[in-house]
């Protein structure tokens, strides 16, 4: 009897035993693939936001340099500007801080060394210079040729390169139709100085 009681006994043992390790070892597993799953998130997370510090890049398109007869006829293309940049992910155009910037001399400057007093009001990375590349002429503007010159300058190193430009056109409205046509290469050019 002890022959048969034996064999069925030491089954028995050794299969408790086998169940205790095969859920022993699930539920390890399982301890491990939440703790990868867990890290794998917050390393998305992680990667996440700092995409998007780093990528994204703020400017301010500083007023006209010598804009101020064009807007008095309702000529300015600093707003084209500023739309087609803010269609970019990219890019984030805050709108000119005409109160953080009182009493600091914005006007005129196309030239990356009148920017320091700029600078040390706003938080962007970019500034985006503007002028026409003539003078407002009211009496003969029908016979008046129209262009415009960008730069743009990193504000922490005081880079300066000139960007997209245009000359001899026989229209204010082909001045915007060049910057909208143009808008990837100013883009490209914002982003090497990233």
């Amino acid at each position: 009897m002890f022959k048969n009681i034996l064999p069925l006994l030491l089954l028995a043992v050794v299969g408790c035993n086998t169940t205790d390790k095969n859920a022993k070892n699930t539920i390890e597993e399982k301890q491990k693939r939440s703790l990868i799953d867990s890290l794998k998130i917050k390393n998305d997370k992680c990667l996440q936001e700092d995409t998007v510090s780093i990528d994204t890049l703020k400017l301010i398109v500083v007023q006209c340099a010598n804009g101020y007869e064009y807007a008095i006829h309702s000529y300015n293309f600093n707003p084209v500007i500023e739309r087609e940049l803010n269609r970019f992910e990219n890019i984030k155009v805050k709108p000119f801080p005409y109160k953080t910037l009182m009493g600091v001399s914005y006007q005129g400057v196309f030239d990356k060394k009148y920017c320091t007093p700029i600078i040390e009001k706003v938080d962007v990375d970019i500034l985006v210079l503007t002028r026409f590349d003539n003078q407002y002429y009211e009496v003969n503007n029908s016979k008046m040729k129209w262009g415009y010159e960008l730069r743009i300058v990193k504000t922490e190193t005081l880079e300066q390169i000139h960007t997209i430009s245009a000359s001899g056109l026989d229209a204010y409205s082909e001045i915007e139709k060049h910057i909208q046509k143009n808008i990837e290469k100013l883009k490209k050019d914002i982003e090497t100085l990233k």
